[in-house]
């Protein structure tokens, strides 16, 4: 059989008490799979009807192009579990909303549908949100534990500066030596 070898080297090992806290619960599968569907449902729903004049359409058309792609964005970040998904699901759900207000203007139980529908979609991002706020928190903390103690300036130092020139003593340039060339005599 093969004698283990005795490799040096740094490890870094410490207990429970020790080292890190574990990491705040992460928004698991379900809460992001079930808000995108409710993104979706609620955006293909807005889509169904129309009941606005010319010139709030024109309005609505112009928040709602950019919610179409934070919502896209949304979903397929929601899905496949982006960090940064429970952000732009907020900024579009909130977008949603202000869609409602307008819409309620003319048609007050589809406007209000609306807002309350993206209203429910708010609080789970907001909820989403606010626990990748508390994951991200934990990742700087742990990072900050384990960063590398920086040298303290003393006699650490003192023992590896180089040696510092004088400005009173004239420096020659010095002649650049020229390269030994092997003779093929």
């Amino acid at each position: 059989m093969g004698q283990a070898e005795w490799r040096s080297g740094q490890v870094l090992a410490w207990t429970e008490r020790e080292g890190p806290q574990p990491p705040p619960k992460g928004p698991g599968r379900l809460g992001p799979g079930a808000l995108a569907g409710a993104l979706g449902v609620v955006f293909v729903g807005m889509l169904g009807t129309d009941s606005l004049c010319p010139e709030h359409r024109v309005l609505v058309q112009v928040v709602a192009t950019f919610a179409l792609m934070g919502i896209v964005a949304s979903i397929v970040g929601l899905v496949r579990g982006w960090p940064l998904a429970s952000f732009t699901t907020l900024a579009s759900a909130l977008a949603g909303v202000a869609i409602g207000f307008i819409d309620a203007a003319h048609d007050p139980t589809r406007g209000r549908l609306l807002a309350l529908g993206f209203g429910v979609v708010v609080i789970g991002a907001a909820a989403l949100a606010a626990r990748q706020v508390a994951l991200i928190r934990w990742d700087r903390t742990v990072e900050a534990e384990l960063a590398p103690v920086p040298p303290h300036e003393g006699a650490d130092q003192v023992a590896t500066a180089e040696p510092a020139l004088q400005p009173e003593a004239p420096v020659a340039p010095v002649a650049p030596v020229a390269p030994e060339v092997p003779s093929l005599q």
